[in-house]
């Protein structure tokens, strides 16, 4: 008899156990899906108020960048520089070699410094910029040094061409010269005819005959 009750006593414990653990996983699966759905109601907030189009994301990039540092108007300037000396020396072509493996060093370089300025930004920044994808360090150096690039490769295009010009010039002058030399020489190589003292004293007479 004591057995018999004792074995009711488990299985109602059991059952109330697999109650409490039913109502329990309902209570986690609620709870779950309240965490899943604030998550995207966040996610649709912050998708919402992000940049949408090239213009936002324009806008939103100008107003986030601090203009009023020394150091990234020293930046503006420099790029200015740069543009101002390649347009005065766009004829001087060891200067635009010089120049263009300049700008090629320094964008060659862009992944390193964005890394060295992340590590030291609070000595010069107000903010950090340089995050790991380097955004910041390609709009504000690398973009303005490749359109200095694609402009300096047009001007040894025109430089190039300015010179076969020339060269062609050259060649067809001397091309010229040496045809007028050689029409030259064969006018001072064309023999004269002997006269023999026959026709000259022919030749004599005639004219004696034509005074008298």
């Amino acid at each position: 008899m004591m057995r018999a009750l004792a074995a009711l006593l488990l299985i109602a414990a059991a059952a109330q156990a697999d109650d409490v653990d039913n109502e329990n996983a309902t209570a986690a699966s609620s709870l779950n899906d309240v965490v899943e759905g604030l998550k995207d109601q966040i996610f649709a907030d912050h998708v919402k108020g992000a940049p949408q189009t090239f213009r936002e994301e324009c806008a939103a990039f100008i107003a986030a960048v601090d203009w009023r540092e020394n150091w990234i108007r020293c930046l503006l300037l420099w790029h200015l520089s740069l543009w101002v000396l390649f347009v005065f020396t766009r004829k001087n072509f060891p200067v635009q070699c010089g120049l263009f493996f300049g700008i090629a060093a320094c964008v060659a370089l862009a992944e390193t410094l964005n890394g060295l300025c992340a590590k030291r930004w609070e000595k010069f920044a107000t903010q950090n910029y340089f995050d790991e994808r380097g955004v910041f360090a390609g709009i504000m150096l690398c973009a303005p040094l490749l359109a200095l690039a694609f402009a300096m490769l047009l001007n040894f295009l025109v430089m190039a061409s300015s010179m076969l010009v020339t060269v062609k010039r050259a060649e067809f002058r001397g091309k010229a010269r040496e045809l007028g030399a050689q029409a030259e020489a064969e006018a001072q190589a064309v023999p004269v005819p002997a006269v023999s003292e026959r026709d000259e004293r022919a030749y004599r007479r005639t004219n004696r005959k034509k005074g008298k």
